[in-house]
C-alpha cells in the first residue's frame, strides 16, 4: 500500500476574467506617465477608477480624476503667473462581454461631475502718457468652469495575469454647464512697496451644453482583489 501526494498550479490558459473571488478591482489611468511627465509637462493629471462586482457580468464603478498645475515666469520687471486646477467625479454601471479567455469587451453608462478654475496674473511696466511716468500694469483673470456629463460608454480589458488586467474605452458625452470668468486690470506707481489702484474690471457668465467623443480615454492598469 502507498501514498502519494502532488500539487499543482493552475494552467494560465484557464484563468478567467469572470473571476468571482474578486469583488473589487483598482484601477491607474497610465497616461500621466506616457503622455504628461516624459513630455515634462507642468499639469500632470490623475485619475483611479475602482469597480465592484455586483453580478458575475455587471459592475459598479466610480471614478475620480483632477490635476493640479503652476507656472511662474519672472523676466526682469516682467512676471506671470498661471496657476490652473480640476476635478472630477463620476459613478457608473457596466454590461460584461465575454470575448475569450484573455478578453472582454463590455458597456454602460456614467455620469460625471467636474470643475475647472484657472487663473492668470501677469504684470509689467508700462509709460504712462498723461503722468510722463512709468508704472506697472496688472492684469488678473480667473476662469471657473463647471460641467455635468452624462455618458454612454464601451471599452476592451485585456488580461495580463490572474490579477492584472489592462483596458482602454471611448465615451460619446453629453454636457451642461456653466462658465464664469472675472478680469481685473490695475496699475501701480513705480516706487516700490507701492499698492495697486483698479482700473477696469470685466466679468461675464456662459451657459454650456453640447457634445464630446473621446475616442482614447488613456489605458488603465487594473488590479482585482
Amino acid at each position: 500500500m502507498s501514498l502519494t501526494t502532488a500539487t499543482a498550479q493552475s494552467d494560465p490558459s484557464k484563468w478567467s476574467l469572470l473571476d468571482s473571488t474578486s469583488r473589487y478591482e483598482l484601477g491607474l489611468n497610465t497616461y500621466f506617465a506616457f503622455d504628461q511627465l516624459m513630455d515634462q509637462n507642468q499639469r500632470v493629471p490623475l485619475e483611479l477608477m475602482l469597480r465592484k462586482n455586483v453580478h458575475e457580468k455587471n459592475r459598479i464603478r466610480l471614478r475620480i480624476f483632477g490635476s493640479i498645475g503652476r507656472s511662474k515666469k519672472i523676466e526682469g520687471e516682467f512676471t506671470n503667473i498661471d496657476r490652473t486646477g480640476n476635478f472630477g467625479l463620476a459613478i457608473g454601471y457596466e454590461w460584461v462581454k465575454p470575448m475569450n479567455k484573455r478578453w472582454e469587451g463590455y458597456y454602460g453608462m456614467e455620469l460625471e461631475a467636474s470643475r475647472i478654475d484657472k487663473r492668470i496674473f501677469f504684470e509689467q511696466p508700462e509709460y504712462d502718457n498723461e503722468d510722463a511716468s512709468w508704472k506697472f500694469k496688472n492684469w488678473d483673470e480667473y476662469d471657473r468652469e463647471i460641467r455635468l456629463s452624462l455618458s454612454p460608454l464601451a471599452g476592451l480589458r485585456f488580461r495580463l495575469s490572474a490579477r492584472l488586467l489592462l483596458s482602454t474605452e471611448f465615451r460619446f458625452s453629453g454636457y451642461v454647464g456653466e462658465q464664469q470668468y472675472t478680469e481685473d486690470v490695475s496699475i501701480r506707481p513705480y516706487e516700490e512697496g507701492s499698492q495697486n489702484q483698479i482700473q477696469s474690471t470685466e466679468g461675464f457668465t456662459v451657459k454650456l451644453n453640447g457634445l464630446r467623443f473621446q475616442p482614447y480615454t488613456g489605458i488603465f492598469l487594473n488590479y482585482r482583489f
